[in-house]
Formats: structure tokens, sequence, C-alpha cells
């Protein structure tokens, strides 16, 4: 901070005392921030006379507090899974915490969390790897990889003020697949995500290809004799689009995972009986897929291109907010968000999941959610008509209901904060439409009104922020009409305002998440 913010810093915090955290490789002192006008204000500890403080922790980025995010938000995921589940820190040989998460659960089998390297081998006697989660940057041992096909991973990426947990699964030769927490399970086989179903159904699954004999058994029904629609009981075009896609994706030289997909699907299709035609098709789907997997005679499989990487990125966020709305009870989608998913979902539909595919197909057909009506105007007495009347020298602009759209704009800005997210400006206007129509000084004139929705008071003082302050740029950074609304309502921002700004956000998040 500068010195200027330091002093607004302190002014917010006063009463208020700040420790080296323990949980951190701390070492428990009291800190104190120091103000400088030359070079960067920042916390310290106190006086240390007798040299009892032997803080191990000089300086860490965000990802030093990872254990602590995992240990909270896995116990949610659990408990939402009805999973009862306690987890535990340990503290290393050499004093420090965070390498690892331990979490025991009720009648199933425990979960380990490795973070870093222990001064212990990864896994003890006796634990099965399929309960170990490594870190992002933790080697995989390559005989755990062989025999059971698969290591789970764990990272944190940064959602607004706050980390977001994904869990991913690294197969041998391939890159780590990720996923967020709605699309992973947690079962007595450790955690489970749909590339872990994948290596499980092909180690399970054998099935020869072509015609298969069943075994004898008593006929339960009689036999339907195929028609001119149907082929072995299965419909026509649902057949002929699962084989001709299988075709098309072959002789593309489409990746691993698109051709695997295809070639399971016409497997299941052709589970009573297949034509020569499909056999020939399903043999030569199986060699290219062979040949991908051994990098033998093609070449390398086509690798994502920037703008299907970062439209997969857009999928899996919008899914990833989805989510977050429908634990909240919110299961309608906007327009603009049904139209997003959609572009972006078609542009990376080869990268996709199954799963991923399942999802999108659900929320595009989510009912729609349209910005509230603004509220109907009390009738106004008659008045008495004024003769003559003289008409203005310019036209005025037509009159505007701002206490409805202020009331439109209050329930846009609370929904994003139950979810904890903000709002771009441009956004707001598509959702209340009539404010994206009027001036500037109107628009500020609406904003001004905007009043939170009144709740019982808290037990707690309440640190002030404005509703407002969700309101962002197309960049996500603070608007620059928050800084006017932010004066009118008597907060002025310092010269430097982000980090005021950012505090308000956090303030609002926690306040409708935890109301």
């Amino acid at each position: 901070m500068e010195a200027i913010e330091l002093d607004d810093y302190r002014a917010r915090h006063t009463g208020q005392t700040f420790w080296c955290g323990t949980w951190l490789n701390g070492c428990g002192h009291q800190l104190f921030t120091k103000l400088y006008t030359d070079r960067a204000c920042h916390f310290a500890h106190g006086p240390d006379p007798e040299h009892t403080s032997t803080c191990a922790r000089r300086a860490g980025g965000v990802s030093s507090a990872d254990h602590l995010y995992i240990k909270h938000g896995l116990l949610a995921w659990m408990a939402e899974q009805d999973v009862t589940a306690t987890a535990t820190i340990p503290r290393e040989a050499d004093g420090s915490v965070g390498g690892q998460v331990l979490f025991t659960s009720t009648g199933q089998a425990g979960l380990r969390v490795l973070l870093s390297e222990p001064a212990v081998p990864p896994a003890p006697a006796g634990e099965d790897p399929a309960h170990l989660v490594l870190g992002p940057e933790m080697a995989s041992d390559p005989d755990m990889l062989l025999r059971q096909g698969y290591v789970n991973r764990i990272q944190l990426v940064p959602d607004g003020t706050r980390r977001r947990i994904q869990v991913g699964t690294e197969r041998h030769g391939r890159a780590t697949e990720w996923f967020d927490l709605h699309e992973v399970g947690f079962t007595d086989a450790g955690l489970t995500t749909p590339a872990v179903e994948e290596v499980r159904r092909l180690r399970t699954t054998r099935r020869p290809i072509g015609v298969q004999t069943p075994k004898t058994a008593p006929q339960t029904r009689p036999t339907v004799r195929a028609t001119g629609d149907e082929t072995h009981g299965i419909p026509s075009p649902d057949r002929a689009d699962v084989m001709t896609a299988l075709d098309q994706a072959v002789s593309d030289g489409r990746s691993r995972t698109e051709i695997r997909r295809w070639l399971n699907r016409a497997e299941e299709v052709t589970h009573g009986g297949a034509t020569a035609e499909e056999n020939t098709l399903i043999r030569a789907a199986t060699d290219a897929l062979l040949r991908l997997e051994r990098a033998v005679g093609v070449p390398t499989p086509r690798e994502p291109t920037f703008q299907e990487r970062k439209a997969l990125q857009k999928v899996q966020r919008l899914l990833g907010n989805f989510a977050v709305q429908k634990r909240h009870g919110f299961t309608m989608v906007t327009p603009q968000q049904r139209r997003q998913l959609a572009q972006a979902a078609e542009q990376a539909s080869a990268w996709l999941t199954d799963a991923q595919h399942s999802q999108v197909q659900e929320w595009q057909t989510a009912p729609t959610e349209s910005a509230p009506a603004p509220a109907p105007r009390a009738p106004q007495p008659p008045t008495r008509a004024r003769t003559p009347r003289i008409p203005p020298a310019a036209p005025r602009p037509a009159r505007f209901d701002a206490a409805g759209l202020a009331d439109a704009v209050r329930d846009v800005l609370e929904h994003a904060a139950r979810i904890g997210k903000t709002v771009a400006f441009a956004d707001l206007c598509a959702q209340v439409k009539e404010l994206g129509e009027l001036p500037e000084s109107d628009q500020e004139q609406v904003l001004r009104r905007v009043k939170p929705t009144p709740r019982p008071r808290s037990a707690k003082p309440q640190r002030p922020a404005l509703l407002t302050a969700l309101i962002t740029t197309e960049a996500g950074t603070m608007h620059p009409l928050y800084r006017r609304l932010a004066g009118h309502a008597g907060h002025h921002l310092p010269q430097q305002a982000d980090s005021a700004w950012t505090d308000s956000v956090s303030i609002l998040h926690d306040r409708y998440r935890n109301p």
C-alpha cells in the first residue's frame, strides 16, 4: 500500500490487532503496520528484545494459503454430498505446515491431499493410491500410473476475490484434465471424475467387436423382427448418426478423446449385432485409436487452437457459475448467458467431455430469466388544463421511472452478490434495458437511488458498502462512475481506490452469502 491507503486501512480497522498466522508457517507473534513515504508500507513484527521470535515466514503469494482453502472447500463440498468428514493439517518434521491435508470421513475411506514433498514417503504402508490427491507441481509415481491407470490432482484458480478448487485426472501419456467440484464425486474408491470413470470403464469392459452370441438363457419376451426403420432393435436414425460421427472423427484425424467417445457409443449401439460395414468401421476406428495412443505411423494429434482453448475455458467458467447459482436455488439463465454458452460450446465442441456436453444441453433448455418489470406508478389526480400553453423551445427527454429502474438494478446486483460475482455495466444495461437508453446523467441519478433490500439488523455492526460497487468495467475493474456514486454517498475514496473498492466487493459478497 501507499501511505494514504494505509491511513485509510488503519481507520477501517481501528481497535483490531494483527498476528503472524501459524497456519501460514508464521511465528504467532503480533504484527504492526509500518508507514513509510519513501518505500512500500508493510506489516512488521513488534519489538522483540529477548529474541524469542523465530519466524520462518518471509514472503509468499496467494498459493501459500492453498491448504486452508482446500480444507475449507472440500469439507463444504463433502457436506453437500451428505458425507460427514473431519480434516487436519499435520505439522511436518521441520515444523512447517501446509504440505498436506488429511480428510477422515464416516463410513468411507479417507483422503490425503499432498501439496509438497514431505519428509516421509508419499505413500505410507497400507494406503490406497486411489485416495491420494497430488498438488499440481508434485511428480506422479510411474508405477502408480501403471497399476491404477490414473492419478488425481488438485489445484486452486482465482475466482474474483476468492480461490476455486479444481480436481484433475492425469493419465499415462496424456495431459491432466481439470474439472470443477460440481463435476467430481466422492465414493469408496476416492475422488471420481469423468476421466476416472472412463479409465475404469475401459479397464473393466471387454466386448468383442461384431456379432456377440449371448449365453443360453430363458427367453422372457418374443424377439421382434427388424423392420425397415429398425436394425437389431436400435432406432436407425440414432444408429446412423453415431456411425457417421465415428467415420468423420476417424477420417478427420481428430483427438483420441473424441474418437474414443464415438467408438464407445458405436459399440453400444451395435451390442446386439453389427453389419459388415459397421464391423469394418469399428475395426478401423480401433486401429486408429491404438496408433494414436502409441504414436506409431500417424502424425501427432491436433492440439486445440488458442481460440478453442479460450472457448473451452469460457464453457468451464459458465458451467461453474451456473452450478453455484443452482446450489443457491437459481435455475434460470439470462438470454445473454444462454447465447454466450452456445457460442463457446460450439467452438470448443471437440474438446468437451460427455458430462460437459450434457450440462450445456441442460442449461440451454433452462428457463429464461428476465429483468423484473418496473413497479407500476400510482395513478395521478387529474389536473386542470392550462390554456394557452406555450411549447418549450427545445424538446425535453421523456420522463422515466427512476424508482422502478433502481429496484430492477437492485435485484440484478443482489443476485450477483448472492453468487459472489460482479456485473459489467454493459451486462447490467442489457438486463435493465431502460437504463441503457438513458443519458449518463440520468443513469447516475438512477444508480444513486439503488438501496439494498431491507433486512433484520445484524447482531454485529456492518461496515458500509454501496451495492453499486458490484458494477464493473468490461475488464472487471472498478467502474469510473463508482467514484462519483461513493462521493455522493459520503464514502470519499482515496486517489488509488482499487484496494478500497475490492474491500467493498468482498464485504457485499460476505454479507449476502451470510445474511
